[in-house]
């Protein structure tokens, strides 16, 4: 059973996510699917990040990691939903490079601190 946690979980999940992007850009229109495919593909890498660490304690010692952690998912998916930006922000991301596949990785992170 530990080894199907450590890896038929996380493999669940991308198949799951991957069915659910489809069945989304499929059935949705248009103008709901961007919007709705973002949300779907943060909470997807939220999980994945999640599962990654389904084998350790869940303990309550951590809350301020957890709070950051769903502050800065809350934060980036504004900001790609383009609810609202911020000029110093996206100066900085664009500084350093930061582009849409460093911040999914940041979604994995923030959903493997919110199970540690």
């Amino acid at each position: 059973m530990s080894d199907f946690r450590k890896l038929g979980i996380p493999f669940i999940i991308i198949f799951i996510s991957a069915l659910a992007s489809k069945l989304c850009s499929m059935y949705l229109p248009m103008m709901v699917t961007s919007s709705m495919f973002k949300v779907l593909m943060v909470a997807a890498l939220c999980i994945f990040g999640a599962s990654l660490n389904a084998n350790k304690r869940r303990g309550g010692r951590s809350v301020v990691k957890k709070v950051v952690a769903i502050l800065m998912i809350i934060f980036l998916l504004f900001m790609q939903l383009q609810l609202f930006t911020f000029a110093s922000v996206a100066n900085t991301f664009n500084f350093f490079g930061v582009d849409a596949f460093y911040i999914n990785m940041l979604y994995i992170f923030c959903g493997y601190l919110l199970m540690e």
